[in-house]
């Protein structure tokens, strides 16, 4: 076994990423930690099992396990409230990994199990239970079928955005992956996390065909179409014959997903690049009303609407310093002269067109004609790339600025703006940050009541409203950002204390979390608060028929096996006994 942990990227911007995210010498040592009731004897019996199934190479303890915890932890200094594994695996197979759940399930060990570990912001690849083996599938990463002719691609677990998109140019595949801001996380753990991207597939879990799973018992279960013997059907349809279960293995833990298949958007002939700003902080309620209207009626078809803020608009090109001098967050009217210096809108809505040029310039213009009736204190531009003499268009053709994500090309560029509370001069700082991610209505009076209602509490605790959120056609999706100095005390206390008043807020109106942090799990999952809880009741009936020993991700989503049921979250305990 290691105690050095191993390069996780071939190219080697990415692994420079991630070395700057995940530091090799944490400033506070990982303390070695027991699985709950294992003993260290059988604890050391497993890791040499392990051992004898994937190599001593691809076992990890000790000092090597600094990639296996949240890089952004705001209880890192506090043992008793850190989650971090006792060991870490990392199979290359379907056969390794089956022997690995295998010997997991006779030591009755949890493992944790993710796909590259990048989901920052809601505790990365840290364990929800202390002690659990990291399952690491960055690995298995082969790309089994790419598609032309019907638009899909079959991954495994390791595979990246940046892969996909990388495998598909090589290859002359005329095809645009979606891909969310961040190209180095895994397409399938962002997809059965419920992740989205910009392209016209953004929303990546709605466009899954089917899944393998590899169930607590070694059996292997496939869905859909695929799950019938040489279907030429495997990945082409989300039709099945009884009950759809693939929607059971999204954020849950009732199996491991070893393949998936998503479509893919064909590469087409042109794409107009589309911003619309407007220049008032209240502007959003009727930018809201409006693109609402318009992604539901046609008017907008199927594209990613993204709407941002003016303070992430100056993250990306700068540090709160470059702004503001004073203490704190940045003041309204500070920020009112700075929209009016850079020509900034208070808002932006982005989104691509796509298709055959005469269709998206009709449809450019059909817009237009809406926002200059509806909205016309806002500024539109559109941007339109054509492939040459009727070829499709080459997605690298298109200005960086400009394409991007939007057309499929995966990049690394929202890393920066985390940087933002840093001052230049302070050498040791460790920028870090977190969401809060409630899904509300795509109603222009209840997003601008949710940003009036967040923005103090924010402001209290030393950020500014950074708020971005990307528009489905009858609900929102908010991501309350906030960024902190990972190395100063005092703002990691804030930063837990501005996520319990934003949790408030959203308990308060009943809006849910389109995803959580695996220190906030179970609170999340306790707004399931209908009839005593009877789905939190429901999915752990599953959990337990699918995985007695509980060994898979124990109280991910506060999803709990009757064996760890006595660690769930003790707030939510306190209100809820009978859970």
């Amino acid at each position: 076994m290691s105690t050095k942990p191993p390069p996780t990227y071939p190219d080697q911007a990415h692994e420079d990423a991630h070395l700057f995210t995940f530091e090799r010498n944490p400033r506070h040592p990982i303390k070695p930690v027991l699985p709950p009731g294992i003993r260290q004897s059988d604890l050391k019996q497993a890791i040499q099992e392990f051992i004898s199934v994937v190599g001593k190479d691809a076992v990890f303890i000790d000092s090597a396990l600094s990639d296996y915890i949240d890089p952004y932890d705001v209880n890192e200094h506090d043992p008793s409230k850190r989650k971090v594994p006792s060991a870490a695996v990392c199979p290359q197979s379907l056969p390794q990994l089956k022997s690995i759940v295998a010997i997991a399930n006779n030591h009755k060990i949890p493992l944790w199990t993710f796909s590259r570990g990048k989901n920052l912001g809601y505790g990365g690849p840290a364990p929800r239970v202390n002690g659990s083996v990291a399952l690491d599938l960055h690995r298995m990463d082969r790309i089994i079928e790419v598609n032309d002719q019907f638009h899909y691609a079959v991954v495994e677990p390791g595979v990246t955005w940046s892969q996909l998109y990388e495998y598909c140019v090589a290859n002359k595949k005329r095809l645009w992956p979606s891909t969310p801001s961040l190209g180095w996380g895994s397409v399938i753990g962002n997809t059965i996390d419920r992740g989205m991207g910009f392209g016209q597939l953004y929303a990546h879990h709605q466009h899954i065909s089917s899944l393998e799973i590899l169930l607590a018992d070694g059996t292997l279960l496939r869905t859909n179409q695929y799950g019938i013997s040489n279907s030429p059907n495997s990945f082409l349809s989300k039709f099945t014959y009884g009950p759809s279960v693939e929607g059971l293995f999204l954020q849950s833990n009732f199996g491991i997903v070893t393949k998936m298949s998503i479509f893919l958007t064909p590469q087409p002939e042109s794409y107009m690049c589309c911003t619309f700003s407007m220049p008032r902080f209240d502007d959003i309620e009727l930018l809201v009303e409006i693109f609402g209207e318009m992604k539901r009626d046609g008017t907008i078809p199927g594209s990613c609407v993204w709407f941002t803020s003016l303070i992430e608009t100056l993250c990306i090109n700068g540090r709160r310093e470059d702004y503001w001098k004073g203490e704190g967050p940045v003041p309204d009217w500070r920020l009112e002269e700075l929209r009016l210096e850079t020509g900034y809108g208070h808002w932006y809505a982005r989104w691509g067109l796509y298709g055959p040029k005469r269709i998206v310039e009709a449809t450019f213009e059909e817009i237009k004609a809406v926002l200059s009736k509806k909205a016309p204190t806002g500024t539109i531009t559109g941007k339109l790339y054509a492939g040459k003499d009727g070829e499709k268009l080459d997605a690298k053709s298109v200005p960086e600025e400009e394409g991007s994500m939007f057309v499929g090309i995966p990049t690394l560029w929202s890393l920066p703006l985390i940087n933002w509370p840093i001052p230049k001069s302070k050498k040791d700082g460790k920028a870090a940050h977190g969401d809060y991610a409630p899904v509300i209505p795509s109603s222009g009076k209840a997003v601008l009541e949710w940003m009036k209602a967040s923005k103090p509490v924010c402001e209290e605790n030393g950020v500014e409203l950074m708020a971005d959120f990307f528009m489905h056609e009858r609900h929102v999706v908010v991501m309350n950002m906030f960024t902190w100095d990972q190395t100063v005390s005092e703002q990691k206390e804030k930063m837990k204390r501005l996520w319990s008043g934003l949790h408030g807020l959203a308990k308060e109106r009943g809006y849910g979390m389109y995803r959580g942090h695996v220190n906030h799990m179970d609170l999340i999952a306790d707004l399931n608060d209908f009839n005593n809880h009877a789905y939190n009741r429901f999915v752990e009936k599953i959990k337990d028929a699918v995985d007695p020993n509980g060994i898979l991700s124990p109280g991910k989503q506060g999803i709990w096996p009757n064996r760890f049921r006595h660690l769930r979250d003790t707030n939510v305990e306190k209100e809820n006994p009978k859970l």
